[in-house]
C-alpha cells in the first residue's frame, strides 16, 4: 500500500466530516441534504455522458448500493436531528468497521487477529463513552439508536461498493453513476413531498451545495483506494474522520469540553486502525 494511497484516504476521512459538519450546521436538515444531493446530481448527471456505463458485472450492485445510501442519508439525517454531532458522527463512523469486519468472519471466513479483537474492544469501549450524557446536553437513546442505524447503513454499502468498483473496472464510472441515481432519487422525493418549502436562504443554499461537491470529492478517492488496497485497511484508514468530527464538535459547534470529546474519539480511531490493519 503506497504512501499516497494512505495520505489520500487520510484526506478523505477530513473531507467527510467536513461535508457532514457543514450539512449538520443546518437548522433544518431535511433541506440540507436535499441541498447536498442536488449539487451532487446536477454535477454527476452532468459528467455521465462523458464517463460512460459501467459494465454490466456491476448493475447488480449499483443498484444495491442506491438503497443503501438513500437509508444511509435517512438514518444520518434523523441522528443529527437527536444527537451531538461529536457523539452521533464518531459512533456511527465506528461501528462501521466492526460490523464490517464481522461480515468477512460470517460470509468469507476472515477470522480478527488479537488485534483485530482489541481493536473491536477500543471502538466499543470509545462509543460507550461517547455515549455518555454531558451535563444539559443529555443524549437521548433514541439519537444513539439512530447513530447506530447509520453505522449499520454504512457498514452495508462499503461492502456492497467495494464488490461493485472492482467489478466495474472504472472508479469515476461507478461513482458517476452512484450519485447520479441516488442523489437524483433523493432530490425527487424532496421536490414530491416539500415543492418550493424546502428552499433554505442563500447563505444556506451555499453550504449545502458545498457539501455536495464535497461529499462526491471524498467518496471517489475512497473508490479509487479500494482499486489499490483491502477494504479493510480503507475503511479503518478513512474513519479516522472521527477525529475530526469530535474536534469540530467541540471547538466550532460548542457540544462540550474538548478532552470528554476528542479522547473516547481517539480511542474509537485507534480501534478502527488495530481492526483495519490487525
Amino acid at each position: 500500500m503506497s504512501s499516497t494511497v494512505v495520505l489520500a484516504v487520510l484526506a478523505a476521512g477530513l473531507i467527510h466530516a467536513v461535508w457532514n459538519a457543514l450539512a449538520k450546521s443546518l437548522h433544518d436538515q431535511f433541506a440540507s441534504f436535499a441541498l447536498l444531493n442536488a449539487s451532487s446530481a446536477l454535477i454527476c448527471v452532468l459528467a455521465w455522458p462523458f464517463v460512460g456505463l459501467v459494465r454490466s458485472a456491476a448493475w447488480p450492485y449499483l443498484a444495491a448500493s442506491v438503497v443503501c445510501h438513500v437509508t444511509y442519508e435517512l438514518f444520518l439525517m434523523g441522528s443529527y436531528r437527536r444527537a451531538d454531532f461529536s457523539q452521533s458522527y464518531p459512533v456511527a463512523r465506528g461501528v462501521a468497521p466492526v460490523l464490517v469486519s464481522f461480515a468477512g468472519l460470517i460470509f468469507a471466513n476472515e477470522h480478527l487477529r488479537a488485534a483485530g479483537l482489541t481493536g473491536v474492544a477500543a471502538i466499543v469501549v470509545g462509543i460507550v463513552a461517547l455515549s455518555l450524557p454531558r451535563g444539559a446536553r443529555v443524549t437521548t437513546r433514541r439519537g444513539v439508536r439512530w447513530a447506530l442505524a447509520t453505522g449499520v447503513a454504512i457498514a452495508t454499502y462499503t461492502v456492497v461498493d467495494g464488490f461493485g468498483v472492482r467489478a466495474s473496472h472504472g472508479t469515476l464510472r461507478y461513482a458517476v453513476a452512484l450519485f447520479a441515481l441516488q442523489a437524483t432519487l433523493w432530490t425527487l422525493g424532496v421536490v414530491a413531498l416539500r415543492r418550493r418549502a424546502w428552499l433554505p436562504t442563500p447563505s444556506q443554499t451555499a453550504i449545502g451545495l458545498t457539501s455536495g461537491v464535497l461529499s462526491i470529492g471524498g467518496y471517489l478517492i475512497v473508490l479509487w483506494a479500494q482499486t489499490r488496497a483491502p477494504l479493510g485497511i480503507v475503511s479503518a484508514l478513512r474513519e479516522t474522520g472521527v477525529i475530526w468530527a469530535a474536534l469540530i464538535g467541540a471547538l466550532i459547534f460548542r457540544e462540550g469540553r474538548i478532552r470528554r470529546i476528542v479522547a473516547p474519539a481517539v480511542l474509537v480511531s485507534v480501534g478502527i486502525a488495530f481492526l483495519g490493519f490487525g
